[in-house]
């Protein structure tokens, strides 16, 4: 059996996770957080394969580099301001 990756929410406002549950399930683990700056995520962040964000930040490239397995950081809403493209890229 295929060893699922690990999916970090950093934070969410609305109520039901279903969709990311129905999307993710079968593929990866959802943590689901309800943090505001990347201190408070990192630690169940540092292994994972993926990083969804809604407004905790801003993430920057030391921050990327506690996360040496991650490979998507994708954010609901608009912009990536919050987020260091650089050292994403």
């Amino acid at each position: 059996m295929a060893v699922k990756s690990k999916v970090v929410l950093t934070d969410y406002v609305w109520e039901s996770l279903a969709v990311e549950h129905e999307i993710l399930d079968d593929v990866a683990g959802l943590v689901a957080l309800k943090t505001k700056t990347p201190a408070e995520f990192l630690a169940a962040a540092e292994d994972c394969d993926a990083l969804l964000n809604t407004y905790a930040g801003p993430i920057t490239g030391a921050d990327m580099a506690r996360m040496a397995r991650c490979k998507i950081i994708a954010r609901y809403g608009i912009g990536v301001d919050t987020i260091d493209l650089d050292a994403a890229t």
